[in-house]
């Protein structure tokens, strides 16, 4: 796992701040939708992509709602539980 140290919330900062048309300014809530932020269809792929390939993990068809992807809360939430999952 990549950057171990840093938070969750920081690193989907960071890859959202590489995909979204702009990048999330600080104010912007946790739960928030992030289409207001841009997130289109091609957006949500491309940040699936990138959440298994930078946590390593696989994200399954369950994982894979607007609740657990439409904000960072909700994509938080995701991770932390997949990432104690594989750890144990």
């Amino acid at each position: 796992m990549e950057q171990k140290g840093r938070s969750v919330r920081a690193r989907l900062v960071e890859i959202l701040d590489e995909i979204l048309p702009e990048p999330l300014p600080g104010s912007f809530a946790n739960d928030q939708p992030l289409v207001d932020a841009g997130l289109d269809s091609v957006g949500l792929l491309t940040l699936v992509a990138e959440l298994e390939a930078r946590f390593g993990l696989t994200l399954d068809e369950e994982d894979l709602s607007e609740t657990q992807l439409g904000t960072l809360d909700g994509l938080m939430a995701l991770l932390e539980t997949r990432l104690a999952g594989d750890s144990s």
